[in-house]
């Protein structure tokens, strides 16, 4: 198994869309791109200018070998996949998409995902996680992080035929990375269940299209993460590494869900590592993309060192570059 970053564990920190506290929503202060200092300490200088290059650094700095990022460096996907190739990181890319749209608007996010597919091909991106969200809105409008519009309760189409549509759908999309050489990993990103992403997986039958293992996504959708991890270990080859603490019940008998670094949370982190080892096709070779989200108040370097630092005392048996770093 291998270790890589999901530009998710600096998302409030590092992508220029989102230094802010939730601005743009309403609900509090703004930081970052308006030059106001950022509510906590870090060990970390914000990036400047070089977003990519700020990454690389992150990922030579925690000994990370592959980096899920977007298309960042001026929309040259030639020149950021050299970068990161020159870096010895492997790029692994991201596409967003409403999957389970009806066919008259399925066309054009199929024409806007077709161009980045080709874009990640002259990168040479040979993963991509495959997110489920809603299509472009009106400018100016906020886009919501990640699905609201489709999913495991979405009251507008009813659950089997939104598989219907999926898998009516993605071959369009998976047909053309197979010519690249791409694996687009569908992800449960607390929206769909793995037990209906794998329904989609296996009704498409392609080895381009596999799946991108959320460790905590589950809760979400009200499914447990080992039942989830027995069911994707055969079509896993990412996974977004991460952790959250469950209070199941609180004074007002709502249960309430935590992010937190790496084996601080209630997620079985090694049970799950030792099933994805077992049952996945190729497990050498899972690219692990540490997935740790703060919020804006806490230290995002912190959570990234308590990560690793758990995982070199209770997984390195699973990352060999911890397990060489441990007896260094």
């Amino acid at each position: 198994m291998r270790l890589g970053l999901s530009r998710a564990s600096y998302r409030w920190f590092a992508p220029p869309d989102r230094r802010y506290d939730f601005h743009e929503y309403g609900l509090g202060p703004q930081y970052g791109f308006r030059g106001m200092a950022y509510p906590y300490g870090t060990t970390a200088e914000p990036p400047g200018d070089d977003l990519l290059g700020w990454y690389i650094d992150r990922c030579h700095e925690w000994g990370l070998d592959s980096l899920n990022v977007h298309l960042l460096e001026d929309g040259d996907a030639t020149a950021q996949g050299k970068r990161l190739a020159d870096a010895g990181i492997e790029w692994i890319g991201g596409l967003d998409g409403a999957w389970a749209l009806d066919a008259d608007e399925w066309p054009a996010m199929r024409d806007q995902v077709l161009q980045r597919l080709e874009e990640f091909g002259d990168g040479g991106v040979r993963i991509a996680s495959l997110v489920n969200s809603d299509p472009p809105g009106p400018p100016g409008q906020p886009v919501p992080n990640g699905g609201l519009r489709f999913g495991h309760f979405s009251r507008e189409v009813p659950m089997p035929e939104q598989i219907d549509r999926m898998v009516c759908n993605l071959p369009d999309i998976v047909r053309p990375a197979e010519t690249y050489g791409i694996a687009l990993c569908f992800e449960n990103h607390m929206d769909y269940r793995i037990s209906e992403i794998v329904q989609v997986v296996e009704a498409v039958d392609s080895p381009s299209l596999r799946i991108n293992y959320d460790f905590v996504n589950s809760y979400s959708v009200i499914e447990d993460q080992v039942d989830a991890a027995h069911l994707a270990a055969p079509y896993t080859v990412m996974t977004h590494l991460k952790d959250m603490r469950v209070q199941s019940i609180t004074t007002t008998g709502e249960p309430q869900f935590f992010h937190a670094p790496v084996g601080y949370g209630s997620v079985e982190i090694a049970e799950i590592l030792g099933i994805l080892q077992r049952g996945a096709p190729d497990p050498d070779n899972i690219a692990h993309c540490i997935e740790t989200p703060t919020l804006p108040q806490y230290d995002p370097q912190l959570w990234m060192k308590l990560t690793i630092d758990w995982l070199t005392e209770n997984a390195s048996e699973y990352f060999p570059s911890l397990a060489a770093g441990a007896t260094a």
